[in-house]
């Protein structure tokens, strides 16, 4: 340390560049460079400002050429705050597309390009088409739409480069015409360039459009494929989805998981197994999550189960999406040992333990009945959103905890989230199930008038069932009346389960005949309305409506019995 300490009074020195140089390029780790970082900091700090942006530009650039990891990415971005005036446009560029390349680094890249043009930086080529990248990602359109303009000031208007990411940066922002007044204005339009314009198309929608862009460009690649059927899968049209996966020469992950899971969304399990069976072995850790998911949110929830497991013992990769999966079918099956045995799992690490895990995980434990570990695991959630509030609060309401989910309601308005209609279900459950009439209307009221919400017929069957546990069926039958197009079945129905309930055998019959409009085959309804009747000792209607059931070759649904 006497050679280092020795040369704090001859910098700058051609013999001190050398050795910095030296010690810069030998560098094979970050943590190498941190400590030549430390060796800047106490030989530079009292030399003038040029030196130490020198010396510091140097450090970051080697740091940049280890940006892979985030945590090095945020030590460039610290570094980079110690040069305020920095002049380097190569050294800005570089920065702005590294931070380009991740995904939690965006909002940087755009701010590190502001200060670019606060110093008075001109940009490149390659400065414009990453920050209108990270625009489009974010997306941010105000932001896009000033580095357009400065594009324009540039000169670089004309620009393949930059008129391709234009249009993707529009596209992406949902500017469509724009976006397609940029392609239209393009003198020599590439494959990529046709591409980004059919993804923007696909974005919103506009498969009519894109398809016609497919049609009349010539080159396609991969990804051209790949964003049609993305884009197709995503607008549920599974028919041209599958022509031209079919047809692909070159299918990949992002094809398989998005065909895999756009017959799950339309509930087509065999076709969605069909698409797994047909993937080369071995197959990807997204495409078993897909057809995992798949199995779950259609009810085959032992074989998501079955699936999970395969997936553990061949050591493929547990996704985010394949534990939240393996967790709802868990929470289908309330199989206790198996929830024990995901916990166990997540605990060790397998996946990422997201916000959107978590949530899966609150939902899994009350399910399972384990309401404890439910609020445990939303107690150390570190960013609790709208989504793991709705969850607990429905967790709070399954297991009779009225006032607690009332609490949380209100507590997460405190706190500036606002409840969405899935939040509102689970508060109003509460209350109906602890009988809390007047705390439950003003919930509702609050929903309609103070949130603006318009509700959707669960809302009203919550509403109907907290009404008619209460007695109060007159009142929920008016609430029906004046809303009769948005009332289903189920609101129906809990109205007439009050009537059972109460004996109301009037209003009992009134409620069967909008129920046999809307379904004249549920023998539910038939089964409610006979013991309607016998409740009131009403033995020869009850016997009349069961002879209905057996004339029409019903089949009792399970849960429901006559009272003999």
């Amino acid at each position: 340390m006497r050679t280092f300490t020795s040369l704090s009074s001859q910098i700058p020195t051609t013999k001190f560049k050398l050795w910095s140089m030296q010690w810069l390029n030998s560098a094979k780790t970050i943590d190498h460079l941190k400590q030549t970082h430390a060796l800047f900091l106490k030989l530079l700090h009292r030399q003038p400002p040029h030196h130490y942006h020198y010396y510091m530009g140097r450090l970051l650039y080697r740091v940049l050429q280890f940006h892979g990891e985030d945590a090095n990415l945020c030590y460039a971005h610290q570094l980079f705050d110690t040069m305020p005036n920095c002049s380097n446009g190569f050294l800005c560029t570089s920065l702005i597309r590294a931070f380009v390349s991740h995904r939690a680094h965006l909002l940087h890249c755009i701010s590190t390009y502001a200060r670019m043009h606060q110093n008075g930086i001109l940009p490149s080529v390659l400065t414009f088409s990453s920050v209108l990248s990270a625009c489009g990602r974010v997306p941010a359109l105000f932001e896009g739409t000033q580095v357009h303009a400065r594009v324009v000031q540039s000169g670089f208007l004309g620009n393949k480069v930059v008129q391709t990411a234009l249009l993707d940066m529009y596209g992406k922002s949902g500017c469509i015409s724009v976006a397609r007044n940029v392609f239209d204005r393009m003198d020599d339009r590439d494959v990529v360039a046709w591409t980004a314009m059919i993804c923007g198309y696909a974005k919103v929608g506009m498969m009519v459009d894109a398809r016609w862009l497919f049609d009349n460009m010539g080159e396609r690649n991969c990804f051209t494929w790949t964003t049609m059927v993305v884009g197709y899968t995503n607008c549920e049209d599974m028919k041209a989805a599958k022509e031209l996966y079919d047809v692909m020469s070159e299918k990949n992950e992002i094809t398989w998981f998005s065909m895999i899971a756009g017959y799950g969304k339309l509930g087509n399990v065999e076709e969605a197994r069909r698409v797994f069976d047909g993937i080369p072995a071995p197959q990807s850790a997204s495409a078993c999550a897909s057809m995992l998911a798949c199995y779950a949110q259609n009810g085959y929830a032992k074989e998501a189960i079955y699936m999970y497991e395969q997936m553990r013992e061949e050591g493929i990769k547990i996704t985010e999406v394949a534990m939240v999966g393996a967790m709802s079918a868990c929470a289908q099956l309330r199989d206790i040992r198996m929830s024990n045995t995901l916990t166990d799992h997540l605990e060790e690490g397998c996946c990422d333990r997201t916000h959107v895990v978590s949530n899966a995980l609150i939902h899994m434990h009350s399910k399972c009945g384990n309401i404890n570990l439910a609020l445990k695991e939303f107690s150390i959630m570190r960013y609790r959103d709208m989504y793991a509030y709705s969850t607990m609060i429905a967790a709070f309401a399954e297991h009779g905890k009225s006032r607690d989910a009332i609490n949380l309601f209100f507590k997460m308005q405190k706190e500036g989230l606002k409840p969405n209609p899935v939040t509102f279900i689970g508060v109003l459950n509460a209350c109906s199930f602890s009988g809390l009439v007047e705390e439950g209307c003003r919930i509702f009221q609050i929903m309609t008038e103070v949130f603006g919400i318009k509700p959707l017929p669960e809302h009203y069957t919550c509403i109907v069932d907290l009404l008619g546990r209460a007695g109060q069926l007159e009142r929920a039958y008016d609430l029906i009346k004046e809303n009769a197009t948005t009332a289903d079945a189920t609101t129906w129905s809990s109205l007439l389960a009050a009537c059972r309930l109460y004996g109301n055998v009037d209003l009992g019959e009134i409620t069967a005949r909008h129920l046999f409009e809307i379904d004249p085959d549920d023998s539910g309804t038939y089964v409610l309305l006979a013991n309607t009747y016998a409740s009131k000792d009403k033995w020869e209607h009850a016997q009349e409506v069961k002879n209905v059931i057996s004339e029409k070759g019903m089949k009792k649904p399970s849960g429901y019995s006559f009272i003999q």
